[in-house]
């Protein structure tokens, strides 16, 4: 078993009861649910660090409902000559 670090932290009563109830439904402890969101949290920072570039091109288009899967070499085009433009 990995050595562990006592870490004492205050919840506010509701996410206390949340927790307590979430671990006895799952059959583990307040602790573990911690130590797991703990984890996920840190994945999701990590992977945030390495995201692929092409999700910067996301909700760029605004050629209306629908259009942009239509037009999107124009909508990219667009985009790339307002950058030039700044």
């Amino acid at each position: 078993m990995q050595r562990m670090r006592r870490t004492q932290i205050y919840l506010p009563s509701d996410l206390s009861a949340a927790l307590d109830h979430l671990a006895r439904q799952r059959g583990t402890s307040r602790a573990n649910l911690l130590r797991l969101a703990a984890r996920r949290l840190l994945e999701q920072e990590q992977a945030g660090e390495e995201e692929d570039p092409i999700f910067g091109i996301i909700g760029l288009g605004d050629a209306g409902p629908g259009r942009v899967s239509e037009e999107h070499d124009r909508v990219l085009a667009e985009h790339r000559l307002k950058g030039r433009s700044r």
